[in-house]
């Protein structure tokens, strides 16, 4: 069944042929329309101002603006819009590079009709579910005695999400749609963040079944001296936006800095840190309140946790670059050695820098780390793009998450270089197992299609071997068969979703290539030690 809704496509590319290639190879089964074609940069931009298409395809290379360029430009105007850039081999990593300005997906020359349909579909599904979350929205308009609380914290989800990622579609409604739902004077508004302080990353899904009363409790001593408010939970933090004069954000802080420091019986059971952003008059400011909410809850890094932390100066929000060219050279190097000590040696240096020249001011530091973890992730993978089986690690997002749990910029500093050390230390590892060129093909294929029924012979033939010969080095060169070996890629994932996901155990099994649920479940039992059941209990709680 083809979906109603329907792709405004925008192709920008420096060769008619590969314009008129694009057309082609995109599905009739596709709804979609052409709304216009460019070879050069400046052009596409102009094009995107005029037609506002859904989707834009082009290539790096163009004369005018390239790629990156016209993506940036684009982003920077405003305009919240899907881009797929399609790339030469030659250009790999550079196309990678621009996951950083919220690329979409990325194609390789020669474009195959598959992979471009692929991504069409998705961004097409990604419009309509957005589609859909506008009309649901639309719907509690008309409902609004009835639905308040839901749409008022709707939009508040709209300002968290914009805080986490800034190319997100979904984005805050007009004035008017927010005037509909809160009590809107002639005042300022500002954001309250409340922390739940653990070191324990695990605890967190006990804490957090806490955290929406507590935001209530917060909202019930600022009440008096505001005209509105809505908390909305996230993670292991409460938000609070509130609506008040600016005697009021005076009386606010005051009240705060009171019950903070005497740690009344009300707010003793939790630890928490909270933050307090600026004060902005219009509803066009909630953004920045947000924002500096978010810059005040980071100084805990610095200042320490349990404590009250009001945001009191103005941060350079972007184009923050830490690492000079000379640093880069370094670390080039100790990544290409793998030499981790090299780099944790580097990663020190800068860091002492940093924390010295800006005043231990912790927001700084946090983005001078992610930099360098961006930096260190990408040469990784450039430098293992040219074996078989290329580093996809998740490890600024691991980091993300565990640095919520760190108690100053030292342990964030610590965090951030043993992490990146290990990284580094592990690919090396793994470049000097051995491997032949061979068992990394077989490796990389069975991870790639592992929950198909693969056959011996068809893993041995992904490296051009006989199925005898293949196993035979397999096995002499990992230690396992290549059984087991695809029994134990299929066990992780198992776990993983088992983990991330609500899907039954069933549909785990059938996920990762088991129709037969009991088999699945007792291969699982083998290799894993516990049934499914009961390890999903165990993490999930």
């Amino acid at each position: 069944m083809v979906s109603k809704q329907e792709l405004k496509i925008l192709i920008a590319d420096d060769e008619v042929s590969i314009i008129q290639l694009i057309r082609k190879l995109i599905s009739p089964d596709i709804a979609h329309r052409i709304v216009g074609e460019t070879t050069d940069g400046i052009s596409a931009l102009s094009m995107i101002e005029e037609v506002k298409p859904d989707i834009v395809i082009t290539d790096i290379r163009m004369p005018g603006l390239n790629g990156i360029e016209l993506i940036r430009e684009a982003k920077e105007r405003g305009f919240l819009i899907e881009f797929v850039i399609v790339s030469g081999y030659k250009d790999f990593s550079y196309a990678k590079a621009a996951i950083k300005y919220g690329v979409s997906e990325y194609l390789l020359k020669p474009i195959k009709a598959d992979e471009l349909n692929a991504v069409l579909q998705t961004v097409l599904e990604k419009r309509g579910e957005t589609e859909k979350l506008k009309t649901r929205i639309a719907d509690m308009e008309q409902t609004i005695v009835q639905n308040r609380i839901g749409k008022r914290r709707a939009i508040l989800e709209c300002y968290v999400r914009q805080l986490e990622d800034v190319s997100s579609y979904f984005h805050v409604e007009q004035e008017d749609n927010f005037r509909q739902v809160f009590d809107v004077h002639d005042g300022i508004f500002s954001v309250l963040i409340v922390k739940l302080d653990t070191d324990m990353p695990e605890e967190t899904h006990v804490l957090i079944q806490n955290l929406e009363l507590l935001g209530d409790k917060f909202y019930r001593l600022i009440k008096t001296s505001c005209y509105d408010g809505q908390t909305y939970c996230c993670g292991s933090r409460c938000y609070l936006l509130f609506h008040t004069s600016k005697q009021g954000y005076d009386k606010i802080l005051e009240d705060l800095e009171i019950m903070m420091n005497h740690k009344t019986s009300q707010y003793n059971l939790y630890q928490v840190t909270v933050a307090v952003g600026s004060s902005e008059y219009g509803i066009q400011g909630i953004t920045q309140a947000f924002l500096t909410a978010d810059y005040a809850l980071m100084q805990r890094f610095t200042l320490g946790k349990e404590r009250l932390i009001v945001y009191d100066r103005q941060p350079v929000w972007q184009n923050l670059k830490f690492l000079s060219t000379e640093m880069k050279l370094k670390l080039d190097k100790a990544v290409y050695e793998y030499n981790a000590r090299a780099c944790a040696e580097i990663l020190k240096k800068i860091y002492l820098e940093v924390y010295r020249q800006y005043k231990r001011d912790a927001y700084y530091v946090k983005k001078y780390l992610d930099e360098a973890a961006e930096y260190i992730e990408l040469r990784l993978n450039e430098k293992q793009s040219q074996y078989i089986e290329p580093r996809a690690s998740r490890l600024r997002v691991n980091l993300i998450q565990q640095s919520d749990f760190c108690t100053s910029c030292e342990s964030l500093m610590e965090l951030y270089i043993n992490s990146l050390s290990n990284e580094i230390e592990k690919a090396g590892e793994e470049q000097k197992d051995g491997l032949s060129r061979p068992i990394k093909c077989m490796k990389q294929y069975i991870k790639e299609h592992f929950a198909s029924n693969l056959s011996l012979d068809e893993i041995a033939g992904a490296a051009e071997l006989s199925n005898a010969y293949g196993s035979s080095i397999f096995k002499k060169e990992t230690g396992m068969t290549i059984t087991n070996y695809l029994i134990q890629v299929r066990m992780e994932e198992a776990q993983r979703l088992l983990r991330e996901t609500n899907l039954t155990i069933n549909e785990v099994g059938y996920k990762v290539g088991y129709l037969d649920a009991r088999y699945f479940s007792k291969l699982f039992i083998r290799v894993v030690g516990v049934k499914p059941v009961d390890y999903r209990k165990f993490y999930n709680g």
